[in-house]
């Protein structure tokens, strides 16, 4: 996540904590849950078993409105019993993933060697990431969660040719919701995201459906979801 996303006082453990909602902490929830099943039943049965995160941050966030604190989705990833034998988290921003790296070492000094660290644009430079991510006897999860509607479909295309990747997306509709009317005008940003969707055409519940059929379309099978 951008440094600008990040709160700007200081806690016991450390600087860099992200500011969210309450309902991201209970998105984080549901991905403890996941990773903890899935990591738990995939153990031992591929040489590499790798989490992506495309938009790591920092690694710890706060909630705004109770300044609880919680693990973020790359050290919930980290921290996992079973866990996983390749980490690449890349942000955009290096003072943050320095200080998610300062986390991981926190937690366990061993794992340390398993982790990528990368600061690159994650739809400029998406083949640069997959580079670290091995191609034989793999299974990758790969966790994309932007503050908006940062990621492009064509970057969803790229990953959709590995064969052995499950993908989690969070769908920023609080994004859509907020900015639609500069969207429709020269900014290109949800039309990067929606890809060939002709979505400003469409009401809030058709974009999603025809983005999951996009994504359909991509060869991802499954697709499981929470939209109301």
């Amino acid at each position: 996540k951008r440094r600008g996303f990040l709160c700007d006082f200081e806690t016991s453990e450390s600087s860099g904590l992200r500011c969210c909602g309450s309902q991201t902490f209970e998105k984080l929830d549901i991905l403890r849950y996941y990773l903890e099943i899935f990591s738990k039943a995939m153990h031992g049965k591929f040489t590499h078993l790798n989490f992506v995160d495309l938009f790591a941050g920092s690694g710890r966030c706060r909630n705004r409105e109770d300044m609880s604190e919680e693990n973020g989705s790359s050290l919930i990833a980290y921290s996992l019993e079973y866990g996983f034998t390749n980490y690449i988290f890349n942000d955009l921003n290096e003072t943050t993933s320095q200080i998610l790296l300062e986390r991981c070492s926190r937690i366990d000094k061993t794992r340390l060697g398993r982790v990528k660290i990368l600061n690159v644009d994650a739809n400029l430079r998406i083949d640069e990431i997959l580079q670290n991510v091995p191609k034989e006897k793999s299974l990758s999860v790969v966790f994309i969660d932007p503050n908006g509607l940062d990621i492009h479909f064509n970057t969803l295309r790229r990953l959709s040719q590995y064969s052995s990747v499950d993908l989690i997306i969070n769908y920023a509709v609080l994004d859509l919701k907020r900015n639609r009317k500069n969207y429709e005008g020269i900014n290109d940003k949800a039309d990067n995201f929606f890809g060939p969707t002709k979505w400003d055409e469409l009401t809030p519940s058709d974009m999603y459906a025809a983005y999951k059929k996009s994504l359909h379309d991509l060869d991802f099978e499954y697709l499981e979801d929470d939209f109301e």
